[in-house]
C-alpha cells in the first residue's frame, strides 16, 4: 500500500513530463492518452525494480522514451505520415515548430525535449545513456539542421 501511494505521488509530480513527451510524439489526442496511459502502466510494472540508482524523473523519462519509441514501432507512426493531424495546433508557428520537430529522429528529438524542459547537459547524458561530449555534438547537430529546416520553410 506504501509502494503504490509513493508511486501515485511521484507520477502526480512528474506527469507533466509524461503528458509533453507524448505530445511531442503523437499529433493526435487519442495517440496521446493511449500513449500516456502505456507509459503509467509501464512505469507501475516496472516500479517494484526501480534501483534508485538515478532520479525518478530520469527513470521515468527513460521508462517513458523507450515505451514511446516501442509504441511507434507497433504502429509504425511518425509525425512525417501523419501531417493532416497537425491542424490540432492553435497558431501556424506552433504547427511550423511541430512540422520542424516531427523531421527529426526520434532520439534527437527526445534530446531536444529533454534540453527544452529545462535539463542540464549532464542530465541529458544521464537519461539518454550518453556521453557528455556525445549530447553536446548532438545538440549542435540538431540546433544546424533545425536552423536549415527553418530557413528552408520560411523561402
Amino acid at each position: 500500500m506504501a509502494n503504490r501511494k509513493k508511486f501515485l505521488e511521484q507520477l502526480h509530480q512528474h506527469q507533466g513530463l509524461i503528458h509533453s513527451l507524448c505530445h511531442s510524439y503523437f499529433a493526435n489526442s487519442e495517440d496521446r492518452e493511449d500513449a500516456f496511459q502505456e507509459i503509467v502502466l509501464q512505469l507501475w510494472k516496472s516500479y517494484p525494480s526501480f534501483r534508485k540508482e538515478s532520479a525518478v524523473s530520469t527513470w521515468m523519462y527513460r521508462v517513458a522514451l523507450q515505451t514511446i519509441f516501442n509504441l511507434l514501432k507497433q504502429r509504425r507512426l511518425t509525425f512525417a505520415t501523419l501531417p493532416e493531424q497537425l491542424g490540432e495546433s492553435d497558431s501556424t508557428d506552433t504547427e511550423l515548430i511541430r512540422v520542424m520537430l516531427s523531421m527529426l529522429a526520434p532520439d534527437d528529438r527526445a534530446i531536444l525535449i529533454l534540453y527544452l524542459e529545462g535539463y542540464r547537459y549532464q542530465e541529458i547524458a544521464d537519461i539518454s545513456e550518453m556521453t557528455l561530449t556525445n549530447v553536446s555534438t548532438r545538440l549542435s547537430r540538431i540546433r544546424q539542421k533545425l536552423r536549415s529546416l527553418f530557413q528552408s520553410e520560411m523561402i
